[in-house]
């Protein structure tokens, strides 16, 4: 990722809170370089999961930098067409047979998630191409907390006879391949590959496979990106050759494209120096963690340096509401992490929590009636400029 510029900050400081300011100089970067190193591979191409941004100007400025777009709902799959994505998917745990006629009639392939999806499918437009969804059963050694395999909930076992029956049954053209299997790392990722490489083999109207997200953990170390990137090249180019006919992959970050690059400005609304149950100073703001951001790790920083002063210490930052586990920074299962540190803070001043750019908005309630946060666009130039909101489908 790019870091953003100061302008940013002193911009920010003049809109009021709470605000996401999204760094689209940074976004551009990022998504440059992510297509930079899936480049070696024959018809890679990113796609946007759609599910992690809902703001219409981000999507369309997402959109011309070519990416492609995946959506879960007839919802998003309006947004994604208004953004102007040229590649829209579709993948959701369970559309109806309406969902299906809408993706159909803008030429989009549902890619199926199980066997009473197939059949609903099938008998409503036998003898059609149709995506599906797979679940990879990952090695022990590769399994991890954030990651998906087996257990996921979403997904088709690729030996289920059921599968192909229905497939048969139907007429049904199998063309694409999706799995997700939560964080992916460079081995996980040259794992899924050699998966589904070798189960297209089996299918001879398969031309695309989506590899899913996951880029947070991929990316930790670039170099040993783009080194398992270019192995998947190689691999791609030895399938397409043994079988006499190409086959393209897909990438669909969506954390990892935006998450960086979104900061939620807040104001710090009242500071306990000391609270005997935490044993730690708690912070509470104007916006919510409940309401925008339960499950995310942020650094926290003052959003203007010249307000506060001494290093930062240890506190908690609480979202408000009337929740009690409303925190910012809890771990995946809601507990909340005591070694956050930040700087010191009075009323009035106003904290940056980062990491905000991805499924904060889309993840929003309205607990106690709080509103959302405005939105901005930072371009590098100029002040910010808000944008408005995605009509709710």
């Amino acid at each position: 990722m790019s870091l953003p510029p100061v302008a940013l900050f002193q911009q920010a400081l003049r809109v009021a809170t709470p605000a996401v300011v999204y760094d689209y100089p940074g976004i551009t970067a990022t998504v440059r370089r992510m297509q930079d190193d899936i480049a070696p591979i024959p018809g890679a191409q990113l796609n946007f999961a759609v599910k992690a941004c809902h703001t219409p100007d981000v999507l369309a400025h997402l959109a011309g930098l070519g990416l492609g777009g995946d959506t879960a709902s007839v919802g998003e799959l309006e947004l994604a067409t208004s953004a102007g994505f040229q590649e829209i998917t579709a993948t959701g745990p369970a559309f109806s047979a309406a969902d299906f006629t809408l993706f159909r009639a803008v030429g989009v392939t549902v890619d199926l998630d199980s066997v009473a999806q197939i059949e609903a499918y099938g008998r409503a437009h036998p003898g059609t191409d149709a995506g599906l969804r797979v679940r990879i059963p990952l090695p022990e050694k590769l399994e991890m907390h954030s990651t998906f395999g087996r257990n996921s909930r979403f997904g088709v076992n690729a030996t289920d006879h059921r599968v192909h029956e229905a497939f048969a049954r139907h007429g049904l053209r199998l063309t694409r391949l999706h799995l997700h299997t939560g964080q992916t790392s460079p081995e996980k990722l040259l794992y899924k590959v050699a998966y589904t490489l070798h189960m297209a083999a089996k299918f001879p109207h398969l031309h695309t496979i989506d590899v899913g997200g996951g880029f947070f953990h991929l990316y930790l170390h670039r170099g040993r990106a783009r080194a398992a990137l270019r192995r998947t090249a190689r691999m791609v180019e030895e399938w397409q050759t043994e079988h006499g006919r190409p086959i393209a992959l897909r990438f669909e970050p969506g954390g990892g494209v935006l998450a960086p690059h979104g900061y939620l400005f807040t104001e710090v609304r009242s500071v306990e120096e000391h609270h005997e149950y935490y044993g730690t100073r708690v912070v509470t703001v104007d916006s919510s963690a409940w309401n925008l951001a339960p499950w995310h790790k942020p650094t926290v920083l003052a959003a203007d340096p010249a307000a506060g002063s001494g290093p930062p210490r240890p506190g908690l930052i609480a979202g408000n509401t009337l929740y009690e586990n409303d925190f910012f920074g809890t771990d995946i299962h809601g507990k909340v992490d005591r070694g956050m540190t930040f700087p010191p803070c009075r009323p009035g001043d106003r904290l940056v929590i980062t990491a905000s750019g991805a499924y904060t908005l889309t993840n929003s309630r309205r607990f106690n009636r709080i509103p959302a946060p405005a939105e901005y666009a930072f371009d590098g130039t100029g002040s910010l400029r808000e944008l408005p909101g995605a009509p709710f489908a």
